[in-house]
């Protein structure tokens, strides 16, 4: 993980090595209750920021699915087109209930995980002239439960 935090862009194959581990490693945590599923659809042969993904995996996991009673999912899916587009989503408690689960403590520590990542996607847009973009969306906004996150990354090739 740390050697590829170095890294401007790594294989999309590594990224989803890197991310199948680490929600491998979360499934042991979880025990029987945790599913994920990744799909990586038509995705090959392109480079991708490293760490982009795996910040909004830890918000699903921590905030979300954490304090969920019962079947607890995750999936993470990917398309190709004119950008790569990723899509997290979870059928956690969402985020005001996870809000109101706070403890004084938890209130007066400020996580850091989502606002690092959305300074890297400015500097990452300023630095490469590019537009990644993330979108946010509770899903008790449809009348669901849980969170979904999007992000849209141009592409840039993997030319060998």
């Amino acid at each position: 993980t740390l050697s590829y935090s170095e890294k401007d862009f790594i294989e999309f194959e590594q990224e989803i090595k890197l991310l199948e581990l680490y929600l491998s490693l979360e499934k042991l945590r979880f025990k029987k209750n945790f599913s994920f599923e990744i799909d990586k659809g038509n995705v090959e042969d392109i480079l991708i920021p490293p760490m982009l993904i795996q910040p909004f995996i830890e918000n699903s996991l921590a905030h979300g699915l954490l304090h969920k009673e019962g079947e607890k999912k995750l999936k993470i899916w990917f398309e190709l087109s004119d950008v790569l587009i990723c899509k997290i989503e979870d059928n956690g408690i969402g985020v005001e209930k996870s809000k109101k689960l706070k403890t004084t403590h938890q209130k007066q520590i400020k996580g850091r995980g989502s606002s690092n990542v959305k300074e890297r996607i400015q500097i990452l847009n300023e630095l490469y002239n590019s537009d990644i973009h993330l979108e946010e969306k509770e899903k008790s906004k449809i009348n669901l439960s849980g969170m979904i996150y999007k992000l849209r990354i141009p592409l840039k090739l993997n030319i060998k």
